[in-house]
């Protein structure tokens, strides 16, 4: 992995794509000058900008979208525009930055023993498992098109779109409510909501709708951590 692509955004993300992606390939890194997307990918590529960019690109765009399928307080990181070669000279630099204030809790395992308190090993990284399914189902790799663009929040017409690709995999409506991998109540609460106007105003991915409005909804987060979670069930059923 020679070639290494600078990474800027909020330290909490950037520590949260290295606990995800610190082995395999892509592998994100914090080194002395910041943070790092590395991958065999990218390798041979700094006399070609304009695909050193675009494949650098889909690939953070990719690990972005695992990180906020498992964590709901993930915000996307975004590429710099600084390359560094395997002697560690710097190519092709732009900077720009932004601040943000934002506050994290950190929780902390302990194994207690008859006599003393260790502290628990960290699991493996989570990430590399779900990237390797790109290559076996091109699904995954739409489904995280979507989920790591570039924007701190998806709208309904995104989540759906996410919706729909799971729900297509499996086959249909009563396949995907046979898997129980999100409550059968919460599977219609999101789909109102989504498609509703009189629930989400003009964020809905339609105008109009006949009917009633549906007994129980879901607020836009809601229905983040709705797609998030079935997901992430998903993927899981993929790699067992």
């Amino acid at each position: 992995m020679a070639v290494k692509a600078r990474i800027e955004g909020h330290v909490f993300d950037l520590d949260t794509l290295c606990e995800l992606f610190s082995v395999g390939d892509p592998q994100i890194s914090k080194e002395s000058d910041g943070y790092y997307l590395a991958s065999d990918d990218l390798d041979g590529l700094l006399d070609e900008s304009g695909r050193l960019i675009e494949i650098s690109s889909l690939l953070l765009r990719r690990v972005v979208g695992v990180a906020r399928a498992l964590d709901g307080s993930f915000r996307p990181v975004t590429l710099t525009g600084q390359f560094t070669d395997d002697n560690g000279k710097h190519h092709h630099v732009v900077a720009l930055a932004t601040a943000e204030v934002r506050l994290k809790a950190f929780a902390v395992g302990v194994v207690t023993t008859a006599d003393q308190s260790t502290p628990q090993p960290p699991p493996p990284p989570q990430g590399p498992p779900y990237m390797k399914l790109i290559k076996a189902k091109t699904d995954v790799a739409e489904v995280l098109d979507i989920l790591g663009k570039p924007t701190i929040s998806m709208t309904w017409v995104d989540l759906y779109k996410v919706y729909e690709i799971v729900r297509h995999d499996v086959g249909n409506d009563k396949a995907l409510k046979t898997k129980a991998w999100v409550p059968e109540s919460d599977i219609s609460a999101f789909t109102g909501s989504a498609n509703r106007p009189d629930v989400s105003g003009s964020e809905a991915r339609h105008a109009r709708v006949a009917g009633a409005s549906p007994k129980r909804t879901m607020t836009l987060a809601e229905g983040e951590a709705f797609v998030r979670k079935l997901v992430v069930a998903w993927w899981d059923s993929l790699i067992d």
